[in-house]
C-alpha cells in the first residue's frame, strides 16, 4: 500500500471515529483562532457594542426623565413649606382680629349688665317728642343692634376660616412629608438605573478584554457592577416588602420602658456618640439628595451621622433597612435606626432617642425631634434596626 492510499484510510479511521464518539470535527478544534474566526469575533462584538449603545442611550434618557421628575419635586415641597408659612401668618393675623372683637363685644354685654343700658334705650325710643323723632330714635337703635349682629356673624366667620386653616395645614404637612417618601423612592430608581447601566458598560469591555489580554481585570470591574446592581435591588425588594404599622399603645409603654434600661449595646459604636453628633446637628435644612452639613435628605442624615461615630453605612434608607440587624422596639436602643413606610416601601429613616421620640431630617422642619407614637409618623412605623 503506497503512502498516498495509507493517509486516506487515516483520514477516513479518523472520522468514523469521531462520529463514533458523538463528536463533529470542528468542535474539536483547539487550535488558536484563525484570522477569518479572529474577524467574525470582532464583527459580532461590533454590532453587540452598536446594540449595547442604543441601550445605554435609552437607559440614560430614562435616568434624564427621573432627574427632572425629581427637580419638579424639590420645587413642590419648596412651594408647599412657603404656602405653610402663609397660612400661619393669616392665622395668627385672624387670631388677632378675633380677640379684640371679642373684647369689643364682651366690654358692651358688661356696659348692659352694668348700667341697665337695655332700660335707657327704652327711655332713649320714650322721649321722643314726635312720631318723626321716634322714628328717628328707632333707627339709630336698629342701627347699633345691627353693627353688633354683623360683628357677631364676623366672628363665627372667621372662627370657621381658622379652622379650614388648620385642616389646611395637616394637608400639607402630609402631602410635603408624601412628596418626600416620592423623592427617597425616586433616588433609589436613579441609583438602580445608574447600576444597570455600569453593568452593561462592564459587560463591553469584558467582551472586547476576551481578544486581548485584560479579561481576568475587567472581569472583575463586571462581578463589582453585578454585585452593586444585586445589593441596589435586594434593598429594595426587602423594603418594598415591608409594611408600616400604627404604633399601639401597648408598643408606646415598651418603647417607653425599653428608653429607660441601660442594657449594653451590642454595636462597636457608643449610643451616646451617635445621638449627641445627631443632636448637634438640628436645624439643618432638608435638601434632596444631601449628604452635609450644607443639607441632608433622611439617609443622609443618618448616613453622616454614623460616618461621624466611626461607623460606615448604605446611602439609601431603603438599603440601611436591608443591612440592618432587626430588632423589636423593647430591643432599640438610642442611637439605633428607625425605619418608616408612606408609600410602599421603605422611604424614610431617622435616629431612634426614646420615649416615643426620634430624630431625623424632615422636609418640613429640616433635622428635629419627632414623635412616632402620637401624631403622623405614628401611622407609618415599619421597624427598627442596628447597623
Amino acid at each position: 500500500m503506497d503512502s498516498k492510499s495509507r493517509l486516506i484510510k487515516w483520514v477516513i479511521a479518523g472520522s468514523m471515529g469521531l462520529v463514533l464518539l458523538g463528536g463533529e470535527p470542528q468542535a474539536a478544534q483547539a487550535e488558536p483562532l484563525t484570522e477569518g474566526n479572529h474577524s467574525e469575533r470582532l464583527n459580532a462584538l461590533d454590532s453587540k457594542e452598536t446594540e449595547t449603545e442604543e441601550a445605554l442611550t435609552a437607559i440614560a434618557e430614562k435616568i434624564a426623565e427621573t432627574e427632572l421628575e425629581a427637580e419638579s419635586l424639590v420645587d413642590d415641597l419648596q412651594k408647599t413649606a412657603e404656602e405653610l408659612v402663609e397660612i400661619q401668618d393669616t392665622i395668627q393675623l385672624v387670631s388677632s382680629q378675633i380677640e379684640q372683637r371679642e373684647s369689643r363685644l364682651q366690654s358692651q354685654i358688661r356696659a348692659v349688665q352694668v348700667t341697665s343700658q337695655s332700660n335707657n334705650i327704652l327711655s332713649f325710643l320714650l322721649e321722643s317728642d314726635s312720631l318723626g323723632d321716634a322714628l328717628g330714635r328707632l333707627d339709630v337703635v336698629n342701627t347699633l343692634f345691627s353693627a353688633n349682629q354683623n360683628l357677631m356673624q364676623k366672628q363665627i366667620e372667621d372662627k370657621e376660616s381658622i379652622a379650614l386653616n388648620e385642616r389646611l395645614i395637616h394637608s400639607k404637612h402630609e402631602e410635603q412629608t408624601l412628596l418626600a417618601a416620592q423623592l427617597e423612592n425616586t433616588k433609589v430608581e436613579l441609583e438602580e438605573n445608574q447600576a444597570e447601566q455600569e453593568l452593561i458598560m462592564a459587560k463591553i469591555a469584558v467582551e472586547r478584554a476576551e481578544i486581548g489580554q485584560e479579561r481576568e481585570a475587567l472581569a472583575a470591574r463586571q462581578r463589582e457592577s453585578e454585585q452593586r446592581l444585586e445589593t441596589i435591588q435586594t434593598s429594595r425588594v426587602e423594603s418594598q416588602n415591608t409594611s408600616a404599622s400604627p404604633v399601639t399603645e401597648d408598643e408606646e409603654a415598651e418603647v417607653s420602658l425599653s428608653s429607660s434600661a441601660d442594657s449594653s449595646r451590642s454595636a462597636n459604636v457608643p449610643t451616646g456618640t451617635i445621638v449627641t453628633i445627631a443632636h448637634s446637628l438640628t436645624g439643618t435644612n432638608y435638601s434632596f439628595s444631601g449628604t452635609t452639613p450644607a443639607g441632608f435628605d433622611c439617609s443622609g442624615f443618618t448616613q453622616f451621622t454614623y460616618q461621624r461615630s466611626g461607623k460606615s453605612i448604605a446611602r439609601t434608607a431603603a438599603a440601611q433597612f436591608s443591612s440592618s440587624k432587626r430588632l423589636s422596639q423593647s430591643e432599640a436602643q438610642p442611637g439605633d435606626l428607625i425605619f418608616f413606610n408612606q408609600s410602599g416601601s421603605i422611604d424614610h429613616v431617622g435616629i431612634y432617642l426614646g420615649g416615643g421620640r426620634f430624630i431625623g431630617s424632615q422636609t418640613s422642619t429640616g433635622v428635629a425631634v419627632a414623635s412616632f407614637t402620637s401624631g403622623y409618623w405614628s401611622n407609618y412605623v415599619a421597624g427598627f434596626g442596628r447597623p
